[in-house]
């Protein structure tokens, strides 16, 4: 009898995996920190949230910064983490950045001054360092761009009828070095 039992699940044992389950969860992230510059260093906020599988966190996010520009990125944001003890991550966002009220220039013959965002990105590196069951603290430093498109119109007086507004556009493609700290909850 025990033979019989043995050859009924001898196929199954043949044909059984031996293959890790794909591990899912969530995680939020709050970040601040520092962007250094052409001009200046100003402080940078984010938050993201989203599911994790394995080694990779994939979610969506907002942050607010205000170097040179005051904006609101959106973005989708990824990480991979690396290592045995999976401290060490590479980490890439991108979307579109926002344009928050801006303090404007008081100019003569000038009827309209207009801010439009653009294309957000931030990449980069870090490690982080375990707090307990789902809480790290994490430290990354990275590149940042975000492009922001000025237009200024002017009127300037004419004596020869109907003259033409004089349309001024400037496009800033703002490249920047950040440094920031995180604490993420969650798996």
């Amino acid at each position: 009898m025990r033979y019989i039992i043995l050859a009924l699940f001898f196929p199954i044992s043949l044909f059984a995996q031996n293959k890790k389950a794909a591990v899912y969860g969530w995680r939020v992230i709050t970040s601040a920190g520092l962007i250094a510059g052409e001009s200046d260093t100003r402080p940078v906020f984010q938050l993201s949230g989203g599911i994790v599988r394995n080694r990779h966190f994939a979610g969506i996010g907002v942050g607010y910064e205000k170097y040179r520009f005051n904006s609101y990125p959106v973005f989708a944001n990824w990480q991979m983490d690396f290592g045995k003890k999976r401290i060490g991550f590479l980490y890439a966002s991108g979307g579109y950045n926002f344009l928050g009220h801006n303090k404007q220039e008081n100019e003569f013959y000038k009827t309209g001054d207009r801010l439009k965002g653009g294309f957000y990105m931030d990449a980069g590196m870090g490690y982080r360092i375990r707090l307990g069951m789902f809480s790290r603290l994490s430290f990354s430093a990275g590149y940042t761009r975000k492009d922001v498109r000025h237009i200024k119109t002017f009127a300037y007086p004419c004596f020869t009828g109907d003259c033409p507004d004089n349309i001024n556009e400037f496009k800033y493609s703002l490249g920047r070095m950040v440094a920031k700290m995180s604490w993420e909850l969650g798996y």
